[in-house]
Protein backbone atom coordinates (compact mmCIF):
# COMPACT_ATOMS: atom_id res chain seq x y z
CA UNK A 1 0.00 0.00 0.00
CA UNK A 2 1.26 3.31 -1.13
CA UNK A 3 1.91 5.73 1.75
CA UNK A 4 0.10 8.84 1.55
CA UNK A 5 2.42 12.11 2.11
CA UNK A 6 1.39 15.02 4.40
CA UNK A 7 -0.38 17.93 2.98
CA UNK A 8 1.56 21.10 3.45
CA UNK A 9 0.29 23.69 5.34
CA UNK A 10 0.28 25.77 2.54
CA UNK A 11 -2.08 23.83 1.22
CA UNK A 12 -5.03 23.56 3.53
CA UNK A 13 -8.14 25.90 4.34
CA UNK A 14 -8.63 27.68 6.98
CA UNK A 15 -11.09 30.32 8.47
CA UNK A 16 -8.33 32.52 10.07
CA UNK A 17 -6.39 33.15 7.15
CA UNK A 18 -7.14 35.04 3.94
CA UNK A 19 -7.01 33.06 0.51
CA UNK A 20 -5.90 34.92 -2.65
CA UNK A 21 -6.32 33.70 -6.01
CA UNK A 22 -4.01 34.70 -9.23
CA UNK A 23 -6.90 35.73 -11.19
CA UNK A 24 -10.84 36.42 -9.91
CA UNK A 25 -12.56 32.80 -9.71
CA UNK A 26 -15.14 32.01 -11.66
CA UNK A 27 -18.37 29.92 -12.30
CA UNK A 28 -19.57 30.87 -8.59
CA UNK A 29 -21.16 33.99 -6.73
CA UNK A 30 -22.13 35.64 -3.51
CA UNK A 31 -25.73 36.62 -2.78
CA UNK A 32 -24.87 37.69 0.66
CA UNK A 33 -22.27 38.38 2.83
CA UNK A 34 -22.98 38.79 6.60
CA UNK A 35 -24.66 37.49 9.85
CA UNK A 36 -27.76 35.82 8.72
CA UNK A 37 -30.99 37.76 8.19
CA UNK A 38 -33.70 37.63 10.88
CA UNK A 39 -37.43 37.86 10.74
CA UNK A 40 -39.35 41.19 11.45
CA UNK A 41 -41.04 39.69 14.30
CA UNK A 42 -37.83 38.84 15.80
CA UNK A 43 -36.21 42.04 14.88
CA UNK A 44 -39.27 43.82 16.80
CA UNK A 45 -38.39 42.07 19.67
CA UNK A 46 -34.69 42.56 19.72
CA UNK A 47 -35.61 46.54 19.33
CA UNK A 48 -38.56 46.16 22.00
CA UNK A 49 -36.10 44.83 23.99
CA UNK A 50 -33.16 46.93 23.89
CA UNK A 51 -35.68 49.76 24.05
CA UNK A 52 -36.71 49.03 27.61
CA UNK A 53 -33.24 47.87 28.84
CA UNK A 54 -31.93 51.75 27.98
CA UNK A 55 -34.92 52.64 29.38
CA UNK A 56 -34.38 50.67 32.53
CA UNK A 57 -30.91 51.58 32.48
CA UNK A 58 -31.77 55.15 32.04
CA UNK A 59 -34.24 55.66 35.13
CA UNK A 60 -31.56 54.08 37.37
CA UNK A 61 -29.39 56.21 36.57
CA UNK A 62 -31.44 59.14 36.81
CA UNK A 63 -32.98 57.74 40.61
CA UNK A 64 -29.48 57.72 41.93
CA UNK A 65 -28.81 61.27 40.75
CA UNK A 66 -31.94 62.51 42.43
CA UNK A 67 -30.94 60.25 45.27
CA UNK A 68 -27.73 61.66 45.52
CA UNK A 69 -28.80 65.67 45.24
CA UNK A 70 -31.41 64.80 47.54
CA UNK A 71 -28.66 62.95 50.44
CA UNK A 72 -26.55 66.28 49.16
CA UNK A 73 -29.16 68.71 49.49
CA UNK A 74 -30.39 67.12 53.36
CA UNK A 75 -26.97 67.06 54.62
CA UNK A 76 -26.48 71.08 53.59
CA UNK A 77 -29.69 71.65 55.24
CA UNK A 78 -28.54 69.72 58.58
CA UNK A 79 -25.49 71.91 58.43
CA UNK A 80 -27.42 75.23 58.20
CA UNK A 81 -30.16 74.17 60.78
CA UNK A 82 -27.82 72.87 63.11
CA UNK A 83 -25.62 76.39 62.39
CA UNK A 84 -28.72 78.72 62.73
CA UNK A 85 -29.49 76.76 66.12
CA UNK A 86 -26.09 77.33 67.42
CA UNK A 87 -26.26 81.16 66.90
CA UNK A 88 -29.37 80.94 68.30
CA UNK A 89 -28.74 79.21 71.16
CA UNK A 90 -25.33 81.90 71.14
CA UNK A 91 -27.87 84.86 71.05
CA UNK A 92 -29.87 83.38 73.16
CA UNK A 93 -27.22 82.75 76.01
CA UNK A 94 -26.19 86.53 75.45
CA UNK A 95 -29.58 87.37 76.15
CA UNK A 96 -29.46 85.46 79.26
CA UNK A 97 -26.10 87.11 80.81
CA UNK A 98 -26.96 91.12 79.51
CA UNK A 99 -30.90 90.94 80.27
CA UNK A 100 -30.87 91.28 83.71
CA UNK A 101 -28.19 94.12 83.78
CA UNK A 102 -30.12 96.44 81.15
CA UNK A 103 -33.48 95.63 82.97
CA UNK A 104 -31.90 96.44 86.62
CA UNK A 105 -30.28 99.64 84.54
CA UNK A 106 -33.89 100.31 83.17
CA UNK A 107 -35.36 99.76 86.38
CA UNK A 108 -33.12 101.96 88.14
CA UNK A 109 -33.33 105.23 86.09
CA UNK A 110 -36.93 105.01 86.09
CA UNK A 111 -37.55 104.79 89.43
CA UNK A 112 -34.39 108.06 90.15
CA UNK A 113 -36.97 109.59 87.65
CA UNK A 114 -40.21 108.68 89.63
CA UNK A 115 -40.93 112.03 92.44
CA UNK A 116 -42.44 110.10 95.76
CA UNK A 117 -45.70 112.18 96.70
CA UNK A 118 -48.57 111.77 99.30
CA UNK A 119 -50.25 109.24 97.56
CA UNK A 120 -47.32 107.17 96.33
CA UNK A 121 -46.00 106.90 100.21
CA UNK A 122 -49.44 105.90 101.20
CA UNK A 123 -49.51 103.08 98.36
CA UNK A 124 -46.46 101.89 99.21
CA UNK A 125 -46.93 101.70 103.22
CA UNK A 126 -50.82 100.01 102.59
CA UNK A 127 -48.96 97.48 100.41
CA UNK A 128 -46.26 96.37 102.64
CA UNK A 129 -48.99 96.48 106.09
CA UNK A 130 -51.11 94.30 104.13
CA UNK A 131 -48.93 91.24 104.44
CA UNK A 132 -49.39 91.36 108.06
CA UNK A 133 -52.68 89.04 108.99
CA UNK A 134 -53.76 91.38 111.91
CA UNK A 135 -54.68 94.63 111.07
CA UNK A 136 -54.86 95.33 115.23
CA UNK A 137 -50.50 94.54 114.70
CA UNK A 138 -48.96 97.04 116.72
CA UNK A 139 -46.12 97.82 113.60
CA UNK A 140 -43.62 100.83 113.91
CA UNK A 141 -42.80 101.81 110.16
CA UNK A 142 -39.50 103.81 109.33
CA UNK A 143 -39.55 106.15 106.52
CA UNK A 144 -36.88 108.85 105.25
CA UNK A 145 -37.37 111.70 106.49
CA UNK A 146 -38.56 113.65 103.00
CA UNK A 147 -41.77 110.82 102.63
CA UNK A 148 -42.18 111.34 106.70
CA UNK A 149 -43.01 115.19 106.25
CA UNK A 150 -45.28 114.44 103.40
CA UNK A 151 -47.18 112.30 105.21
CA UNK A 152 -47.15 114.90 108.25
CA UNK A 153 -48.25 118.26 106.31
CA UNK A 154 -51.04 116.71 104.75
CA UNK A 155 -51.87 115.49 108.00
CA UNK A 156 -51.76 118.99 109.38
CA UNK A 157 -53.69 120.32 107.24
CA UNK A 158 -56.44 118.09 107.56
CA UNK A 159 -56.01 118.87 111.34
CA UNK A 160 -55.59 122.39 110.63
CA UNK A 161 -59.52 123.23 109.97
CA UNK A 162 -60.41 121.16 113.23
CA UNK A 163 -58.15 123.64 115.50
CA UNK A 164 -59.11 127.04 113.74
CA UNK A 165 -62.55 126.19 115.08
CA UNK A 166 -62.19 124.71 118.35
CA UNK A 167 -60.44 128.17 119.35
CA UNK A 168 -57.20 129.66 120.71
CA UNK A 169 -57.19 127.45 123.67
CA UNK A 170 -56.96 123.95 121.67
CA UNK A 171 -54.71 125.79 119.77
CA UNK A 172 -52.35 126.48 121.78
CA UNK A 173 -52.35 122.85 123.22
CA UNK A 174 -51.32 121.36 119.49
CA UNK A 175 -48.38 124.09 119.13
CA UNK A 176 -46.79 122.39 122.83
CA UNK A 177 -47.94 118.81 121.63
CA UNK A 178 -46.14 119.45 118.51
CA UNK A 179 -42.60 119.87 120.35
CA UNK A 180 -42.61 117.27 120.99
CA UNK A 181 -43.96 115.12 118.25
CA UNK A 182 -41.92 112.30 116.92
CA UNK A 183 -39.91 111.62 120.29
CA UNK A 184 -41.99 108.82 120.62
CA UNK A 185 -43.49 107.97 117.07
CA UNK A 186 -45.77 109.91 115.01
CA UNK A 187 -49.32 107.91 114.89
CA UNK A 188 -52.34 109.09 113.52
CA UNK A 189 -50.76 109.98 110.17
CA UNK A 190 -52.30 107.14 107.85
CA UNK A 191 -56.35 107.24 108.01
CA UNK A 192 -57.68 103.77 109.07
CA UNK A 193 -54.43 102.84 110.64
CA UNK A 194 -54.38 103.78 114.65
CA UNK A 195 -52.23 101.31 115.30
CA UNK A 196 -49.15 102.47 113.29
CA UNK A 197 -46.31 104.57 114.20
CA UNK A 198 -44.39 106.40 112.16
CA UNK A 199 -40.43 107.05 112.82
CA UNK A 200 -37.71 108.73 110.96
CA UNK A 201 -34.78 106.84 109.68
CA UNK A 202 -32.05 109.06 108.08
CA UNK A 203 -30.03 105.94 106.93
CA UNK A 204 -33.52 104.94 103.92
CA UNK A 205 -34.07 107.30 100.42
CA UNK A 206 -36.95 109.05 99.50
CA UNK A 207 -39.04 105.39 98.41
CA UNK A 208 -37.68 103.15 101.25
CA UNK A 209 -39.71 101.35 104.15
CA UNK A 210 -39.31 99.38 106.68
CA UNK A 211 -41.69 97.96 109.31
CA UNK A 212 -40.75 96.86 112.48
CA UNK A 213 -43.56 94.23 113.98
CA UNK A 214 -43.21 91.50 117.04
CA UNK A 215 -42.32 89.02 114.55
CA UNK A 216 -39.46 90.79 113.52
CA UNK A 217 -38.26 93.60 110.53
CA UNK A 218 -40.21 93.70 106.87
CA UNK A 219 -37.46 95.23 104.51
CA UNK A 220 -38.91 97.50 101.72
CA UNK A 221 -36.14 100.01 100.83
CA UNK A 222 -35.39 99.70 96.52
CA UNK A 223 -32.41 98.51 96.85
CA UNK A 224 -33.70 94.77 98.20
CA UNK A 225 -36.78 95.15 96.03
CA UNK A 226 -34.18 95.78 93.47
CA UNK A 227 -31.92 92.72 94.80
CA UNK A 228 -34.91 90.04 94.61
CA UNK A 229 -35.86 90.89 90.92
CA UNK A 230 -32.05 90.83 89.83
CA UNK A 231 -32.04 87.21 91.85
CA UNK A 232 -35.45 86.49 89.79
CA UNK A 233 -34.47 87.76 86.43
CA UNK A 234 -31.23 85.99 87.03
CA UNK A 235 -32.28 82.58 88.24
CA UNK A 236 -30.77 82.68 91.80
CA UNK A 237 -32.42 80.48 94.23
Amino acid sequence: MRRLSSIPEEATLSFSKSISFPEPPKGFKVSFVGSPPVEAVESDSRVSQAYEKGKSEATEFYQNEVRQLRETYATRQDQALTGLNLKANEVLSQLDERLPDLVMSIVERVIGTCPMDKEAVEEMIKSMISEFADDQEQLEVYLSGEDLSLLKAMADAEKQPQNQAGGDEEGFASAIAGIFDGLDGDDALLEGYPNVKFFEDSSLDSGDCQIKSRFGLLDGRIATKLRKVEEELRGND
